[in-house]
C-alpha cells in the first residue's frame, strides 16, 4: 500500500462503501493540502498531500474513540500520520479536547512522543491577528489529528507543537504574507473545498445511515 492511500478503521470500517467512501475523504483532502497547505506555504515541509500525508487513516465512528486512534497510531509505519474522522458532528471544542487526551496518552506511550495538531471545519480562528489566523487556516475539511516528529512543527506555520516553542515566530510571517487580498483568497479556496465535501460525501454518509438535517458543519464565511 502506498503511504498515502486511505486505511480504515472503525465502526463502519467494514461497511461495503467504506474503501470507497474512505478515498473521497482522501481526495478532498488532498484539495485542502495542495490548494491550501501547499499553496500558501503554510507548511514548509508539506510539498503536496503525495509526499506530505504520512499514513492517512479514515476512522468511520459516530464519535470521536481514544481506543480507535491510539490503535491506528500502534500499528502506523510512519513518522507522519493524519487521523481523519469524516463522520463526526463533533463540535471543535470537544474534538480539541479529544485531542489532548490522544496526546497523553502518546507521550505515555512513544519516546520521543509526536508533536499533535487538531485541525477542525469550525476550529475558532479569524483574520483579527496571527495567532487567531493559525484556526482559521485549520479549517480542514473534517476533524483531523496530524502528528508529526517533534522538530518539524519549529517550520509549520498550521502546525503546533504542545508547549515547543520555535526560534522564530511563523504565525506571525503567516500573517505579514496572507494579510488583506490572501487572507480572502483562502477563504474562498477553503469554502470551495467544503462545497466539495458536502456534495460528494452525502450518497456515502446516506448509505452509512449518517444523514442528518441541515449541514454537518456551517460553512465558512468568505467575507
Amino acid at each position: 500500500m502506498h503511504l498515502s492511500e486511505p486505511v480504515v478503521r472503525g465502526e463502519l470500517a467494514h461497511h461495503p462503501e467504506a474503501p470507497r467512501f474512505a478515498a473521497e475523504v482522501r481526495r478532498v483532502h488532498g484539495r485542502y493540502a495542495d490548494e491550501v497547505v501547499a499553496r500558501y506555504r503554510l507548511c514548509p515541509f508539506m510539498r503536496d498531500a503525495a509526499t506530505g500525508f504520512g499514513r492517512f487513516y479514515v476512522l468511520l465512528d459516530r464519535e470521536p474513540v481514544l481506543e480507535t486512534a491510539l490503535a491506528a497510531m500502534e500499528e502506523a509505519d510512519s513518522a507522519v500520520v493524519h487521523l481523519v474522522l469524516p463522520c463526526i458532528h463533533t463540535p471543535s471544542p470537544q474534538f480539541e479536547r479529544f485531542a489532548s487526551r490522544l496526546g497523553e496518552q502518546l507521550r505515555r506511550r512513544f519516546s520521543p512522543a509526536p508533536v499533535l495538531a487538531a485541525f477542525h471545519p469550525e476550529m475558532a480562528g479569524d483574520e483579527t491577528n496571527s495567532h487567531r489566523l493559525v484556526g482559521l487556516l485549520r479549517h480542514a475539511p473534517d476533524p483531523f489529528v496530524q502528528t508529526i516528529p517533534e522538530g518539524l512543527n519549529h517550520t509549520g506555520t498550521v502546525l503546533a507543537g504542545a508547549g515547543v516553542e520555535p526560534a522564530v515566530d511563523p504565525a506571525e510571517d503567516n500573517y505579514r504574507r496572507l494579510e488583506g487580498a490572501g487572507i480572502a483568497a483562502v477563504k474562498i479556496r477553503l469554502a470551495e473545498i467544503m462545497a466539495d465535501r458536502d456534495s460528494s460525501y452525502a450518497p456515502f454518509l446516506a448509505q452509512l445511515g449518517l444523514t442528518r438535517p441541515g449541514p454537518r458543519f456551517s460553512p465558512l464565511p468568505t467575507r
